[in-house]
């Protein structure tokens, strides 16, 4: 057996253990009151107003992408926030209302 064929092998075992750790999976293995303080975090920092979180929720996934909904108190205070599973851990946080223009039902609500 060629030396790059085991490298190879070993690079195609080991791939999914080294990208299977996503920013979901870490939230998930959040407690709830990780959870509340971590995208409360991501909300404020959207700009939105967010003093507190009062509920997190996970809608479910959206073309490989994990949805959490989050409550903040206040009056019309209900985002989603879209976690893709790429490489950046890039997040995406918006208002309700937008999140059902992508295909969402409403907030709160299992796909």
């Amino acid at each position: 057996m060629s030396k790059s064929f085991i490298l190879a092998s070993i690079f195609a075992l080991l791939c999914p253990i080294a990208f299977a750790n996503t920013l979901n999976e870490k939230v998930d293995a959040m407690s709830e009151n990780g959870r509340r303080n971590f995208t409360a975090v991501l909300v404020q920092q959207s700009g939105a107003a967010c003093p507190a979180v009062q509920r997190v929720f996970f809608q479910g996934l959206l073309d490989k992408a994990a949805v959490w909904n989050v409550r903040c108190s206040g009056k019309n205070a209900d985002f989603g926030i879209i976690f893709y599973d790429d490489q950046a851990s890039t997040t995406r946080v918006m208002p309700c209302a937008q999140l059902k223009e992508l295909g969402a039902p409403g907030c709160f609500r299992k796909f």
